[in-house]
Order: structure tokens, then C-alpha cells, then sequence
């Protein structure tokens, strides 16, 4: 596996394709941000869905081509026709029966059945610390693309009894550590929450004026496609935060997104949505329409 520094990124393989729901953007993207600090090369939704790409080509590519798919599990991915489309594929691609094609992570207490109940998961229901989740999640990528579960500290001598060993991964839980579109931000974990007592004043809105796209001729100077407008609201954006103006909690559209609603014209009203919403750093409820 190719690391960073060896070749430029577009020649690297990639290491981990990110399946999740879109209520669970805020795991996918935290956990994207850990693996790709720790070197590896990710594939996810959220920073790698640009305008003009095919989402079926997209989920093939990012099933076929990584060497290990990562699925979020949770109540709404377990109901999700793609997320199961996703996972059912990784398992097809591991003809060999490896068992590292698939790595399942869970955020959510959610009952597991069929084929997923079989499939060691990394835990992470209740985990309140960012650095225990990191190193369970962590390691459990590096059993995956090593093919095997050796740990990095020698065992203990066995006749040592005041001191257990670390713990093996078994069925329903995850070892415990010893100790693009990129966001500029790292995302936060999320189970963080604000502090005991503390209550929202105010809230600050970014508001979007109805696009239309598909109107035709536009204003002199005015941006004439999705990707065109995103970097002029940015552009703004930008210039009002070194201001000290704070970070919008929402994205608000109002007027029309579509001239005549047209399929295509809906199309690149969700391109330019979903790359403002990832550019600007919410999750997928903080956009209103």
C-alpha cells in the first residue's frame, strides 16, 4: 500500500471507502479526517461527490477500487437501499473470504442481523473520548489491511497475573487501547456536546437567495454555474468571518432552486447545495429549504 510522500495523490491507491448514511455525515467525516491525519488516503460522499459525478460510478469506484470499505452502522444505514447495496458488495469483492474487504463500524445501538451479525464491528456506542475512538478504530484498520490481528506491544509473560493482557477482538466488540472538499477544520467527535448549562443566544444564518438554476442568461459578472456561485458566496463568506462575523449554525434557501424543474436542473441544484453545505462545515439537518 502506497503511503503519503511516496507519489502524488491522484497516483495513490485508496485505502478506505467510507459507506454511511447521510444523518451520520458527522462520524463518516470525523472519522475520514482521523484516517487521513494517520496517513491513510480516504473515498467518502461528503468531500469526494463533486458536481458532474455519477453516484452509481461513484459507489462502484469507491467499492472496487479501496482496499477496505468502512460502513457506519446505524439505524438509518441499516434501512438505507445504498448503504446496503454498499456493504453487500465489499462482501462480494472478498471472494477469498478474508474477512478485511468489510469493516463495520457502530455509532449507534442497533440490532444486527443476517450476514452483518457475523462481522467483527468496532464499537464505538458510548465512547465519549476522541482518543479511545481513535485508537480502537484505528487499529482495527490496521488488522484490516494487514490481514491479521498482531498486536504492536509483545504480550505480557502469562504468569503475570496482576496484569490481564490486552483484550481480543471478538463478534460485537473492539479491542481497547493501551493508553477534495475538504473541510479546513478537523470535524469534531461527535457525541460532543456543549457544556452543562450553557444556552444558544443566538443563531447566525447564511441565507441563500433562490438560484434558479436553469434561468438562461444571467447578469454581466454574475456566476452562471453551481460550482461558479459556491466560490462567490465563499468568496464573501470569507471576507465577513476575518471580520469577526461567526460561522453560520444554517444554510438557508429561499425563493426557487429551479427555473422550469427540470430533472437536470435539480441536478445542479444539489450539486451546488451539497459542496456549499460540506464547504461551509454543517451537517446535512443544519440546510433548509
Amino acid at each position: 500500500m502506497v503511503r503519503s510522500g511516496e507519489h502524488g495523490r491522484a497516483e495513490r491507491s485508496i485505502d478506505f471507502f467510507i459507506s454511511y448514511s447521510p444523518a451520520d455525515e458527522r462520524w463518516a467525516t470525523w472519522l475520514a479526517w482521523e484516517f487521513e491525519a494517520a496517513g491513510y488516503r480516504t473515498m467518502l460522499q461528503a468531500w469526494d461527490f463533486v458536481p458532474g459525478t455519477n453516484f452509481i460510478d461513484f459507489m462502484d469506484r469507491g467499492v472496487r477500487d479501496t482496499a477496505v470499505v468502512v460502513a457506519v452502522l446505524s439505524e438509518r444505514y441499516l434501512s438505507s437501499t445504498y448503504g446496503k447495496l454498499e456493504w453487500q458488495a465489499a462482501l462480494r469483492a472478498d471472494p477469498g473470504g478474508t474477512g478485511s474487504k468489510l469493516v463495520t463500524v457502530r455509532v449507534e445501538d442497533c440490532p444486527l442481523d443476517g450476514l452483518l451479525a457475523t462481522i467483527t464491528y468496532v464499537d464505538l456506542v458510548g465512547v465519549a473520548d476522541p482518543d479511545r475512538a481513535r485508537g480502537l478504530v484505528l487499529e482495527r484498520m490496521r488488522q484490516a489491511l494487514a490481514g491479521r490481528a498482531k498486536p504492536v506491544l509483545r504480550p505480557t509473560f502469562p504468569a503475570n497475573r496482576d496484569d490481564p493482557g490486552p483484550e481480543q477482538f471478538r463478534a460485537g466488540a473492539a479491542r481497547r487501547p493501551r493508553s477534495r472538499r475538504t473541510p479546513i477544520n478537523p470535524p469534531p467527535f461527535p457525541p460532543a456536546a456543549s457544556p452543562a448549562g450553557r444556552t444558544r443566544e443566538a443563531v447566525t444564518v447564511l441565507q441563500v437567495a433562490g438560484p434558479r438554476f436553469g434561468r438562461g442568461l444571467v447578469a454581466p459578472g454574475a456566476p452562471a454555474s453551481a460550482a461558479a456561485l459556491q466560490e462567490h458566496i465563499m468568496g464573501d463568506l470569507t471576507l465577513l468571518t476575518n471580520d469577526g462575523v461567526p460561522r453560520p449554525d444554517l444554510i438557508v434557501v429561499s425563493g426557487n432552486l429551479t427555473e422550469s424543474g427540470s430533472p437536470r436542473e435539480f441536478e445542479d441544484a444539489l450539486n451546488f447545495l451539497t459542496g456549499l453545505r460540506v464547504l461551509v462545515g454543517l451537517e446535512p439537518h443544519r440546510l433548509v429549504i
